[in-house]
């Protein structure tokens, strides 16, 4: 019997061997997982309906279908879509998600990254850390920007297998325990 792991990075190779192989096509899909992932862990009626026995799989596929549509996604999505419904894989949507994201890093040489910031800087500085960044990964990124004031100054950047802490808060901590 395969296991929720096997099956999810099983799922994560389908999707991105049948997806265009194209940067936008993948974090598109990427950010479409990540929304089905959450509508399924914070919608109720969403989770019902997916993991009802009794309502068919045609119908299932056909509300994924219009989310997919409204996505404005490669129609070669609805394949994967098909194999998560019929296998009733969607309570491992999050780990899919997780390794979808690891295989277009692999794929592509690229990554999404999140950029958290003490506070708003100015584009040439948000340039400046993603060359450096992707200068020391050997890929490119693409940074989701977060600002939260408790790093007092610095940034942290944080992506699949990777975090960089270069924050006055860290710095504070590790002075604190020495």
């Amino acid at each position: 019997m395969i296991n929720k792991t096997e099956l999810s990075r099983k799922i994560s190779r389908t999707l991105i061997s049948s997806l265009p192989k194209d940067r936008q096509s993948m974090v598109s899909v990427s950010d479409f997982l990540g929304f089905l992932s959450e509508l399924y862990r914070k919608e109720r009626t969403f989770k019902d309906f997916m993991l009802n026995p009794l309502i068919p799989v045609s119908a299932k596929l056909s509300y994924l279908n219009a989310l997919r549509e409204k996505f404005g996604l490669p129609k070669e999505l609805e394949q994967a879509l098909s194999y998560i419904v019929q296998l009733s894989a969607f309570p491992f949507i999050s780990q899919i998600k997780h390794f979808f994201d690891h295989e277009v890093e692999k794929t592509l040489r690229f990554s999404k990254a999140f950029l958290i910031l003490a506070q708003k800087t100015d584009e040439s500085q948000l340039k400046r850390i993603r060359d450096v960044v992707s200068k020391m990964l050997s890929r490119d990124l693409e940074f989701e920007v977060i600002e939260d004031k408790s790093l007092i100054g610095g940034f942290v950047v944080k992506t699949y297998g990777f975090v960089l802490d270069a924050s006055i808060k860290k710095n504070l901590q590790e002075i604190l325990r020495s």
